[in-house]
């Protein structure tokens, strides 16, 4: 009866996390196109930027939604700023959930959050930020590969795509399963007050700087240069320095795969060198980029 019970209590799980999987699945896969369910994505985006005070939903967890800057200086919006350049900046984050240090947002988020990110902060007013619950599979991928969800703010000041955390990748549907069985109570991140068990190491490559552990103010490139409604505004104090040279240039005819991952190794050394991973971190990271040669 035990072992029946353990059996049904995984097959659950398993059942959960592909329906959460599949509601995660971008619109462009063409399961979700606007014949079949409504809207593709792009078009309920541009929807919810003429009601933004209403949520942009994804399946039955993840939204964005704007909300009262709660604290600080106002933010230097509205803004214009770039998909592409957004998408790979946040693609830079490194963070450390657990033991191992991994990136902050999966692929998956990104394509789903840049967008939303330049949507909003368009039309948003320097008292407003851009509040976030966002999921994806980040130990590894597959149908029953865990669904952890990140949480927290986003605004725009002193030249800066500011992001603060709130939750670093929680097990949200595991917790409701097995945990508190009620409804997740999400804690959208604090200009205020820092979040607990929440660790930003810094950027793999570009500029940012870690103005706490729960948050990093980002550098675009200079490509991505916005164009800010009224004057710029200064950030709020200033923590330690997170900051990356950009990454060396390919030469021509060197297979830009390569040069990404000797950035990657640059970046690694440069997060030992500053103290803020481990040896055995270092030496287990490096493995893995040498191993993907």
């Amino acid at each position: 009866m035990q072992y029946l019970h353990k059996k049904a209590r995984s097959l659950a799980v398993a059942a959960l996390t592909i329906a959460t999987g599949l509601a995660t699945v971008p619109s462009h896969a063409g399961l979700f196109d606007e014949t079949l369910f409504g809207p593709s994505d792009e078009k309920r985006l541009e929807q919810w930027t003429k009601s933004p005070e209403k949520k942009l939903t994804w399946g039955d967890v993840d939204f964005v939604r704007l909300v009262a800057r709660n604290g600080g200086s106002p933010n230097a919006q509205p803004v214009s700023l770039d998909v592409k350049q957004v998408a790979a900046a946040l693609a830079t984050i490194q963070a450390r959930p657990f033991r191992d240090v991994k990136e902050l947002f999966s692929e998956d988020e990104i394509k789903k959050l840049s967008p939303a990110i330049v949507a909003a902060l368009k039309i948003a007013g320097p008292d407003q930020d851009l509040a976030f619950v966002i999921s994806g599979q980040h130990a590894w991928t597959g149908l029953v590969a865990p669904v952890l969800t990140n949480t927290g703010r986003i605004f725009f000041a002193d030249g800066k795509l500011n992001i603060i955390i709130g939750l670093l990748q929680a097990d949200v549907v595991g917790n409701k399963l097995y945990g508190s069985r009620q409804d997740p109570k999400f804690d959208l991140g604090s200009r205020t007050a820092p979040a607990k068990d929440v660790k930003i190491i810094g950027v793999t490559e570009g500029q940012a700087q870690l103005v706490r552990e729960d948050w990093i103010a980002l550098t675009l490139a200079p490509s991505a240069a916005p164009a800010v409604a009224g004057a710029a505004v200064a950030a709020p104090a200033a923590g330690a320095a997170a900051t990356a040279k950009p990454a060396t240039a390919a030469e021509p005819g060197t297979d830009a795969f390569y040069a990404k991952q000797e950035s990657r190794l640059k970046a690694l050394q440069r997060l030992k060198d500053q103290g803020l991973i481990t040896e055995t971190e270092f030496q287990a990271k490096r493995a893995q980029i040498v191993k993907d040669l």
